[in-house]
C-alpha cells in the first residue's frame, strides 16, 4: 500500500471512530428535525389556519398592542409556504435587543385574532434542535458540531480513496457471505457509496451551520457596524412605536416587489440586527433559491422611506442557504422522506463501521493468543 493510501486508512478509521457516538445522535435528532413543521403542527405548537383569507395586518398589530402592552415587538413574519394564513410576532421585554429570551405569538391573518403563543426553546422540536445544533452548550456547542461535521467530511473523502481499489476487484452491489465480517464490510462499502453525495452535502452544510453565530457576529461587527456609523447622526425612533407602522412598511415593499416575491420578515429598529432608526425587511421569492436567499432592504422607521438594499456577504448567504439544505427543506414531503431514508442508512453504516473496527481488534487479539 502506498503512503497516501495508508494515511487515508488511518484517517478514515480514527475520524469515523471519534465521530461515531455524536454522529449517531445527530442522525436520530436530524430525522426528527426534518419533520419539525409537521410535528409542531400535530402538537399544536404552531397553529394551523385551514382557511387563510386576505391579510388583516392592521387588526393583528392592534391586538398585539392591546394584549401585550408591556412588551415590544422585535420582529414579525409571514411564511405563506410553511404557515399559510399565520402572522408570526416575536415579542421581548421593552429593553430587549436580542432574540434569546423572545416569545413567539401567532395571529390569524383572516380575523386578526390571536391563535396561540409558544417559547420556541421549550417545545419538543426546540429542545431537539438545541441538542442537534449546540449540544445544550450554546455557541461552544455549535463549534463542536462544526468539528463533528469536519470529521465526517474527512471520513467520507478518505473512505472514497479506500473504496477506489476495492471497486476494481468487487462488482458494485455484490455482498459476499463467506463470513459475517465480509458481509458487513460489503454492506458498509455498498451503502456508503450510494449515500456518499448526500452525506457530503449534509456534513458540509452542518459544518457551515456550526459557524452560523460566528458568521453573524462577523457581519454585526463589520458590515452592520459600518451601516450604523453611516446613520449615527440620525435620530433614533421610538422602538416601542416607530413612526412608520410596520403594516405600511410591508404594504409599500410588497407593492414594489417582483411577481412571486413578498415580505417574509421585518426586524424592528433597535435590535442586534438593525440600526436604532431603521427596519430590516427580508424579502423572498416563492420558488427555488429565491425563497432561501437573504434579500434585505433598509427602511426608515420614522418616515417609511426605502433607504437602500443591504448586500449580504457571500459567507452569510451560504450559511442561510445551508439550513434548509441540511434538513431537506427544499422539495416538500418526498424530499423529506428521502432525507430520512438516507439518515437511516447513515445510522447503519456508522454503527456497522464501529463494529468492523472492534471486530478487527478482537480477531487480532485472538491471533496473538493462538500459540505458534
Amino acid at each position: 500500500m502506498s503512503r497516501w493510501f495508508r494515511f487515508n486508512v488511518w484517517l478514515h478509521r480514527w475520524a469515523s471512530l471519534v465521530a461515531t457516538l455524536p454522529f449517531l445522535v445527530l442522525c436520530v435528532t436530524g430525522i426528527v428535525l426534518i419533520f419539525h413543521e409537521e410535528i409542531d403542527a400535530a402538537l399544536g405548537v404552531v397553529p394551523v389556519n385551514t382557511a387563510p383569507t386576505q391579510a388583516r395586518l392592521s387588526e393583528c398589530m392592534e391586538n398585539v398592542a392591546k394584549e401585550f402592552p408591556s412588551e415590544r415587538v422585535l420582529s414579525v413574519g409571514l411564511d405563506p409556504e410553511a404557515h399559510p394564513g399565520i402572522f408570526l410576532v416575536v415579542l421581548g421585554k421593552p429593553e430587549a435587543t436580542g432574540f434569546d429570551d423572545a416569545k413567539l405569538v401567532f395571529y390569524d391573518l383572516g380575523t386578526g385574532q390571536r391563535l396561540g403563543d409558544s417559547d420556541p426553546t421549550k417545545t419538543f422540536t426546540g429542545t431537539i434542535l438545541r441538542l442537534h445544533a449546540e449540544w445544550f452548550l450554546g455557541p461552544v456547542g455549535r463549534l463542536l458540531g462544526a468539528l463533528i461535521g469536519l470529521l465526517t467530511v474527512a471520513s467520507l473523502l478518505s473512505g472514497l480513496v479506500i473504496y477506489a481499489p476495492y471497486a476494481k476487484k468487487i462488482a458494485f452491489g455484490v455482498i459476499r457471505k463467506k463470513s459475517a465480517r465480509l458481509t458487513q464490510l460489503d454492506l458498509h462499502n455498498f451503502i456508503g457509496a450510494i449515500i456518499l453525495g448526500w452525506a457530503l452535502v449534509v456534513s458540509a452544510t452542518g459544518f457551515l451551520l456550526g459557524f452560523s453565530q460566528v458568521a453573524f457576529g462577523i457581519w454585526q461587527y463589520s458590515d452592520l457596524a459600518a451601516i450604523r456609523t453611516e446613520f449615527a447622526k440620525e435620530t433614533p425612533v421610538n422602538v416601542l412605536a416607530p413612526g412608520a407602522p410596520v403594516v405600511r412598511v410591508i404594504s409599500e415593499l410588497e407593492s414594489r416587489a417582483p411577481e412571486g416575491w413578498g415580505v417574509r420578515s421585518v426586524i424592528f429598529p433597535g435590535t442586534d440586527f438593525t440600526t436604532p432608526r431603521h427596519y430590516g425587511v427580508i424579502m423572498g421569492g416563492s420558488e427555488g433559491l429565491d425563497a432561501k436567499l437573504l434579500d434585505v432592504t433598509l427602511v426608515d422607521g420614522e418616515t417609511g422611506a426605502v433607504v437602500r438594499k443591504i448586500e449580504m456577504p457571500a459567507y452569510l448567504q451560504s450559511v442561510y442557504v445551508a439550513e434548509p439544505l441540511h434538513f431537506g427543506n427544499y422539495g416538500g414531503l418526498w424530499l423529506k422522506l428521502f432525507w430520512s431514508l438516507c439518515s437511516l442508512l447513515t445510522l447503519f453504516i456508522t454503527a456497522n463501521g464501529a463494529w468492523l473496527f472492534f471486530d478487527r481488534r478482537r480477531v487480532q487479539k485472538l491471533n496473538l493468543e493462538v500459540p505458534s
